[in-house]
């Protein structure tokens, strides 16, 4: 980009991340919508075309419905019951491996977010995709298609838009698979870490920055810092089958491994995960739980996941799939530096309109 490109897209960016009851009736927000709505059809495109099957996945769901931390769960009264507003519809769609060969979603995701910065939204768009008889290296391609469908969406439809927000339709090609690919222990190795130490922003920055600015893939992450259903190695089983796509300007974008189908490895796994630890600690500053010793009330956590600990025992397909956060990849096309610019409605604890 030359100069004077660079400055406009700044103010751009600077007028973008103001509250939208300042600009929702701008051509710059109204470009945001249109980059956004290319990306959505680009992941519905690709995924129908597979023979998927879309599946609505509840909103308000029980623990099932969490990611890693649970700390970041808004909890929610449903008629006398505790409740959450959903984080993932990974193992709703799970549920139906055994009968399609695939199955996604796309809605938000909400996370209890107390901050406000160019990094973090308390809801945005996650569109999740699960698919039968799969492993990292299909996966891989799976998400590199999803991207090649999403980059050409955008860049046959939305060049006006894309001139408009100071962004060269070249800068698009950058996202063209394939995807160069490096394993977490080669990642620590370029910036200098110990081994179980989790990838802060900057550190997913750097390895993008190293990579020439473009997409990188960083795979078999240490079990312990990742989902408790994420796929053991069988030749090391310290590590998972895990994988996530790291871009330019937003960092991890994509989540993604096989999972477990061992319904054994699976109840262990679950067992001794940090996400349970979590709930068995908020749990027993409940009322209903108080009078309960720990492993009584772990006993209670792990009951909230028998409908999905069920399934997986009845029908252990071999399957993989991923969650792409839709703002941090319009953040990547665009190549802004604030989330808050790539949304046409950021939501963060400031934001409620």
């Amino acid at each position: 980009m030359c100069l004077r490109v660079i400055k406009m897209k700044e103010t751009i960016e600077q007028k973008l991340i103001e509250p939208r009851k300042k600009n929702i009736d701008s051509q710059e927000v109204a470009a945001v919508t249109a980059i956004e709505a290319m990306i959505s059809k680009g992941f519905f495109e690709y995924c129908f075309d597979q023979g998927w099957r879309l599946i609505d996945t509840p909103n308000m769901t029980g623990a099932t419905g969490a990611c890693e931390n649970f700390l970041t769960v808004f909890d929610v009264e449903f008629f006398g019951r505790q409740a959450y507003l959903s984080q993932t519809g990974q193992l709703y769609l799970e549920a139906f491996l055994h009968q399609f060969n695939g199955t996604f979603c796309s809605g938000p995701s909400f996370r209890k977010e107390d901050v406000v910065d160019n990094r973090h939204a308390v809801a945005f768009t996650l569109m999740e995709i699960e698919v039968a008889n799969c492993d990292l290296e299909g996966l891989q391609k799976h998400i590199e298609g999803i991207f090649d469908y999403m980059v050409s969406e955008v860049y046959r439809k939305c060049e006006k838009e894309l001139a408009m927000l100071g962004v060269e339709k070249a800068w698009l090609e950058n996202f063209r698979p394939p995807y160069q690919v490096i394993t977490y222990g080669e990642a620590i190795k370029k910036l200098g870490l110990n081994w179980g130490d989790d990838l802060k922003d900057k550190h997913e920055k750097e390895l993008v920055r190293i990579n020439n600015n473009k997409p990188l893939f960083v795979t078999h992450y240490p079990q312990e810092i990742k989902f408790f259903n994420m796929r053991e190695n069988r030749q090391n089983p310290n590590v998972v089958n895990s994988m996530d796509l790291l871009l330019p300007y937003s960092g991890e974008a994509v989540g993604a491994s096989e999972r477990e189908e061992d319904f054994q490895r699976l109840k262990k796994r679950l067992s001794n995960s940090t996400m349970l630890k979590l709930m068995v600690e908020i749990m027993a500053k409940e009322k209903e739980y108080s009078s309960m010793n720990v492993e009584d009330i772990k006993k209670e956590a792990i009951a909230r996941f028998d409908w999905y600990l069920d399934l997986v025992k009845r029908y252990p397909v071999r399957h993989a799939g991923c969650g792409i956060g839709k703002n941090r990849v319009t953040q990547a096309f665009l190549a802004s530096n604030d989330i808050r610019a790539c949304s046409a409605y950021p939501l963060n604890k400031e934001t409620l309109l």
